[in-house]
């Protein structure tokens, strides 16, 4: 693995270089905190959330963006299943 090299102004590396650097060696410390971050920033752009709801949910957010999404269209085809579904979850946390 290469190592992360020091951060001196006199170093003749891009800053390009030491971010990819950087984060191949993010990557390899916590691989699966940095894709659900992605997935998340993926989710943020691809439903029109905003940056509110990414400090909100964080790493939830795709799941929450598809919950939401799939509420407006069903209240869109039919308001009245989607009371009935909701609900029924209000009822259970009760």
């Amino acid at each position: 693995m290469e190592q992360l090299p020091t951060t001196e102004p006199n170093t003749k590396m891009s800053q390009k270089e030491y971010m990819r650097l950087y984060k191949r060696k993010q990557y390899a410390e916590k691989p699966d905190e940095i894709k659900a971050k992605n997935k998340a920033y993926y989710a943020k752009y691809k439903y029109g959330m905003s940056s509110e709801d990414m400090k909100k949910y964080d790493t939830l957010l795709p799941l929450v963006s598809k919950i939401k999404k799939n509420c407006d269209d069903l209240a869109e085809k039919n308001m009245g299943f989607l009371t009935d579904l909701l609900k029924m979850y209000l009822i259970q946390t009760e």
